[in-house]
């Protein structure tokens, strides 16, 4: 047998044998009293221990003047008491060595600078004794284990599902939804308030380590340690599926956030790729966090992104059919084997080849799922099964007569989504009802949800996670090395010295130093070098651009100049964007003039790294060119980056038609793209006085890519590694 896991340091404090109600209370409208209350509703099995300097029993529990009289072993302090008074508590609990404590009150950082002290001083004073701390700003916790319900709602739905959240309302809403749904309710569930001690990153590794939880839901606003968490996040969705809503897509969402939570919340496009990266499900509607969790937790790994969807005919094929390309899955062909034996139990269908007409032309009939079903799981071109329609209700819409037929078909379907491996959903339109077949469809182990676009969401995000989940085991986020490349640091170290960012032809160099392929360049130095440059190019068509530390954006100076030909036209080029320059930055020192060929017409994408205030260094990649202004197409990652997540990265585009040639345009060399991408991170982690680089644009054609502008900047006091 495998030796047993050891204990996770939050266990105890997340799953207390012992729980202290600091400020119990006699009087039922207060917190202390009704933190004593929920306990004992929810059958708490551990030991409850009120602390009230004038009472000697409440709610039939003995209680203790001080923290420093409880007995026994103390592994969590319930503190229902006033911002103020808690620095005294935390100071009790650490010579009593309290294992942890839950800081229910308000008023630390979230209301501004002295909350903020005072949020300071509690942790720095919980750290000195090792008191853990959850909150401040929480409506608490609640775990099922022991019946921990420190939170104060009634009734929560117990089961196998993490949940960790920013905000206790959006807490309630979601036990609200698995109270109504009746099937999956929760394992262990937290106000993580404003992360002063314990942050979202513990507690998922914790959540992740602990066998009774089989996926976690998170509501996010913002992260302490976003680093901390990619990485746990990394680890912990090899094993579970982690799935999360972010706040603050749009910018009164970031406000909200922040006011409501002291949370920073970061660039939304860029918290939805990083997290991505590391393997979470990022939903972008709050409902469906809960269905999305439920759904993975049941569906076996799905290899692709092929679904077949089945109905008894009509309109839901059609909804279907839109929903399922909308969110990235394919509407796969069956095979005329499979379509042959579809045929061979609905002679009558409308249709056979996918979406599937399971009616017949006539009265539906429920016994027909089972063999359709089966077909089509066998088939390999296809990942996935969605069953539209009327599955569920057929003995309301057709009579008892219905209902074993129905009730057979139901349970048969859990058993050959086990058997097959492939995920099977079903949106019914008597979900609400909860009937006896939908009772025995869930028991089976198939998720079912009322509206269409719900189930589809949860197939796309099962193929999400399964790609997510291969493409990180096959090659883990690289550590950052320890050696520079020679003349990129020498590039580097003489603009640092020079106490300016890099020249445009130093950038190229620096590229070329790194392994990055670039069209060859030459820095007239005067117009009289126009005579060299047109010797060495030839008869080819050549861009100028000024080079001058002083004028970093050269467009705006109207220092670039397209297809000049000849020593003469270079030469009337150097004069006219040198005036240029003068007009724009009197006095503007200029270096010279960069001459490069033209790059070949292709599809143009923008590359840049910068620092995100969250995640540090990020890379965005997008389509370039007139798209970049007209659609935004852009998605990000987090540094370092890995093959497997650029070629993710570059599959992410919103129009990744575009990637496979349009207008005459060559198909675009993915591997190629995904090579300059994985150099690019490289660069900056080996290089981190390195700001940011921006290629604005690359050119993909048929004979590659094209590096057509570069710019980097750097950040100063930042050494070279060793």
């Amino acid at each position: 047998m495998p030796a047993p896991q050891p204990e996770h340091y939050l266990d105890r404090i997340l799953n207390p044998r012992s729980i202290l109600i600091v400020g119990a209370s006699k009087d039922p409208v207060k917190r202390g009293n009704r933190a004593i209350q929920s306990l004992v509703a929810d059958g708490y099995a551990g030991t409850i221990i009120p602390i009230n300097p004038r009472e000697r029993e409440i709610l039939g529990f003995t209680a203790y003047p001080t923290i420093t009289d409880a007995p026994g072993e103390l592994d969590l302090a319930v503190i229902c008491t006033a911002a103020h008074t808690v620095k005294a508590v935390i100071e009790e609990c650490g010579r009593r060595k309290v294992k942890g404590a839950i800081l229910l009150a308000a008023g630390f950082s979230e209301i501004g600078e002295q909350g903020r002290i005072l949020e300071d001083e509690v942790v720095a004073l919980a750290r000195h004794y090792g008191v853990r701390l959850i909150g401040p700003n929480t409506n608490g916790m609640f775990s099922a284990r022991l019946g921990c319900n420190a939170w104060g709602l009634p009734d929560i739905p117990r089961g196998p599902l993490g949940l960790l959240s920013n905000s206790a309302n959006c807490v309630t809403s979601i036990v609200m939804q698995a109270r109504t749904h009746g099937f999956m309710g929760i394992n262990t569930m937290l106000s993580v308030g404003n992360q002063a001690d314990i942050e979202f990153h513990e507690y998922l590794e914790c959540l992740g380590e602990d066998p009774a939880v089989s996926a976690v839901m998170l509501y996010l606003e913002g992260f302490k340690n976003a680093a901390a968490f990619r990485e746990v996040a990394r680890r912990t969705t090899q094993k579970k599926p982690v799935v999360m809503y972010v706040a603050g897509r749009t910018s009164e969402g970031k406000r909200a956030a922040k006011s409501h939570s002291g949370s920073l919340a970061g660039a939304y496009a860029i918290n939805r790729g990083a997290l991505r990266q590391s393997g979470v499900t990022v939903v972008e509607r709050l409902y469906h966090l809960y269905p999305v969790a439920e759904a993975l937790s049941l569906f076996p790994p799905m290899r692709g992104r092929r679904v077949a969807v089945v109905s008894e005919g009509g309109g839901p094929l059609t909804v279907a059919a839109d929903a399922l390309v909308e969110q990235g899955l394919v509407l796969a062909q069956l095979s005329q084997e499979t379509q042959a034996r579809i045929h061979a139990v609905v002679p009558n269908a409308t249709a056979i080849d996918n979406p599937v007409d399971a009616g017949g032309g006539t009265d539906p009939r429920a016994e027909y799922y089972g063999p359709i079903v089966r077909a089509i799981l066998e088939d390999p071109a296809i990942d996935a099964v969605l069953i539209v329609g009327l599955l569920g209700g057929y003995a309301d819409r057709f009579g008892e007569q219905a209902a074993p037929a129905e009730h057979a078909v139901c349970a048969e379907l859990g058993a050959m989504m086990r058997e097959y491996g492939k995920p099977v959903i079903v949106q019914s339109h008597y979900a609400d009802m909860k009937t006896q077949s939908l009772r025995i469809l869930r028991e089976a182990g198939v998720p079912f949800q009322r509206h269409v676009e719900v189930a589809v969401q949860c197939l796309a995000s099962a193929a999400d996670a399964s790609a997510a989940r291969a493409r990180n085991a096959a090659a883990p986020a690289a550590a950052a090395s320890a050696r520079a490349v020679p003349e990129a640091a020498r590039i580097i170290d003489a603009a640092m010295t020079a106490g300016r960012d890099l020249l445009e032809t130093e950038a190229r160099d620096l590229l070329i130093a790194c392994g990055i392929a670039m069209p060859g360049h030459l820095l007239l130095r005067s117009a009289d070098d126009a005579a060299a440059a047109a010797a060495r190019f030839g008869h080819e068509r050549l861009a100028m651009k000024v080079v001058c530390a002083d004028i970093p954006h050269k467009s705006e100076a109207q220092g670039v100049l397209l297809g000049l030909q000849g020593a003469e036209a270079l030469r009337e080029g150097w004069r006219k964007i040198a005036a240029s320059a003068e007009s724009y930055r009197p006095g503007a020192r200029l270096e010279g003039m960069l001459v490069t060929p033209m790059a070949p017409r292709g599809t143009e994408f923008i590359i840049g790294i910068t620092d995100d205030p969250q995640h540090g260094p990020v890379m965005l990649f997008g389509l370039g060119g007139v798209f970049v202004e007209v659609i935004g197409d852009v998605v990000f990652r987090a540094l370092p980056l890995t093959t497997g997540d650029a070629l993710d990265m570059i599959g992410s585009l919103k129009h990744p038609s575009v990637l496979d040639g349009v207008r005459g345009a060559a198909p675009v060399d993915r591997a190629a793209l995904a090579d300059l991408l994985v150099r690019l991170s490289r660069i900056r982690e080996l290089h981190p006085q390195i700001a940011e680089i921006d290629l604005n644009p690359v050119i993909a054609h048929a004979g590659g890519l094209s590096v057509v502008d570069a710019r980097i900047v750097l950040r100063r006091n930042v050494s070279t590694p060793a």
